[in-house]
């Protein structure tokens, strides 16, 4: 299937409902926008695995790590 989207002046786009539907999206739902060289497909992000996520690498304090390293240089 094949859908046509046009993007705005914010750069937002609107899910046709047939890709909606097909991806079973509700509102609120997460997409991953995946970019495989000249390939572009989305998929629905479960709900448990973006928290999952969320809680893991909340932990583990890259982020501090992140901008440590970004003010040394």
């Amino acid at each position: 299937m094949a859908v046509s989207v046009k993007m705005s002046s914010k750069n937002q786009i609107v899910v046709p409902k047939v890709a909606r539907v097909a991806l079973g999206l509700s509102p609120g739902d997460r997409l991953a926008v995946v970019v495989d060289g000249e390939s572009i497909r989305m998929e629905k992000v479960p709900p448990d695995l973006e928290d999952h996520l969320r809680g893991t690498l909340g932990g583990l304090g890259f982020r501090d790590e992140l901008w440590a390293e970004l003010a040394d240089t």
